[in-house]
């Protein structure tokens, strides 16, 4: 295949003889026309040869080889001219072979080879420099998993993460027991979330995964102990603080964290005792409250009966005393100011009553009289 620089001067040479009005000398055509042929072939050549490549799964191999100079894809659009159509009719006419056609649709798969292997390359690159710089088997192999995962038609990306993966489930095996002797909790909860979380294509060794899922049952009781006693001293200062709905909802969190404790527990049992003083204060407020309540019925039967007409003073005695029997509670000035009011309103209502009575008994006592005296005289 000839140099990009050739391949134009050839393209120009076939566009300027098919725009002569001279008929071309037979030799220098039949030359030309053979090395546009010889061209075009050796393209679609290395078309199909990248073609095969492709559908074995070699992306990166294909567009290796697309990329030796001349570059394939270059050369393609090079040779990939309006004219050529018009060139083999000119040539047909002649008695000659006409050229045949580039195969675009390869090109095209190519092309879009390209697109896919970016990121892929990327990936590769950064995992060669991880390789290089010896970071931690983990690390390579999450970066392992996304390039197998992209480039599924290398076999040997599978390969090699199994060959990784093998090895790395032997260091999370050392590294489990020398976490759990040293209670190094965090890297116990690191190699659980990598066991658990990460897509092994190897199983893992089913005792290690045993020893570290037992580990974080404690670790996860200890964890809601340190939680527990967090609640616990916020508790105790919301009590401090006089925060009685502060109080009452760090009560219901204590709840929700105790729920995740080993309550047989040493630790449990010492924090429990610590939440004695906020329950007692939280019954103490219950009752507060539903003193309250009461005592605000009683308050608005009051109201009631000193806006009635037609009540007794002696019921409104009896549902004043039960308003005072609430000795923690002040009597709204309102409602004492009109209990007065009413009870002097009635007091007088009932002493004119009784002195018209008495007015009643003094005339017909007169009237008895006047009567007698008649009769008698």
């Amino acid at each position: 295949m000839a140099e990009i620089a050739e391949i134009h001067e050839l393209l120009e040479s076939v566009r300027v003889t098919l725009a002569s009005s001279m008929n071309p000398n037979r030799e220098q055509l039949e030359r030309l026309h053979s090395e546009l042929d010889a061209e075009i072939r050796s393209a679609n050549k290395r078309l199909r040869e990248c073609d095969a490549l492709l559908s074995e799964g070699h992306r990166s191999e294909a567009i290796q080889l697309a990329e030796q100079e001349p570059n394939l894809l270059e050369v393609v659009s090079i040779l990939d001219f309006h004219e050529l159509a018009e060139w083999n009719d000119f040539v047909a006419e002649l008695g000659l072979t006409v050229t045949p056609e580039l195969q675009i649709d390869i090109a095209t798969d190519i092309n879009g080879a390209y697109s896919e292997d970016e990121p892929l390359e990327r990936l590769m690159k950064k995992f060669r420099v991880l390789s290089l710089a010896r970071a931690p088997l983990r690390s390579r192999i999450d970066l392992l998993r996304q390039i197998a995962k992209r480039d599924v038609g290398t076999a040997y990306w599978k390969d090699d993460l199994k060959s990784y993966e093998e090895t790395r489930i032997r260091q999370i095996s050392d590294e489990s027991r020398e976490a759990i002797s040293s209670r190094n909790y965090a890297e116990v909860r690191r190699l659980a979330d990598e066991l658990h979380k990460k897509p092994w294509s190897v199983k893992p060794d089913r005792r290690v995964i045993e020893r570290i899922d037992q580990t974080m049952v404690e670790v996860k009781k200890l964890e809601a102990i340190r939680m527990l006693n967090r609640v616990t001293v916020e508790w105790q200062a919301a009590m401090d603080s006089g925060d009685p709905e502060l109080t009452k909802s760090l009560g219901e969190k204590w709840e929700l964290v105790a729920q995740k404790c080993d309550r047989d527990s040493q630790p449990y049992m010492d924090a429990k005792e610590k939440t004695q003083p906020m329950l007692r204060w939280i019954r103490e407020l219950g009752q507060e409250e539903e003193a309250a309540r009461v005592y605000a019925g009683e308050v608005k039967k009051l109201t009631k009966v000193l806006r009635s007409d037609n009540v007794t003073i002696d019921d409104i005695y009896r549902h004043y005393d039960a308003v005072a029997a609430f000795e923690e509670f002040d009597i709204p000035d309102a409602v004492q100011l009109r209990f007065e009011a009413r009870i002097a309103e009635i007091e007088k209502q009932q002493k004119m009553k009784k002195m018209a009575t008495m007015a009643g008994v003094g005339v017909a006592v007169i009237i008895l009289l006047a009567i007698a005296a008649k009769v008698i005289f």
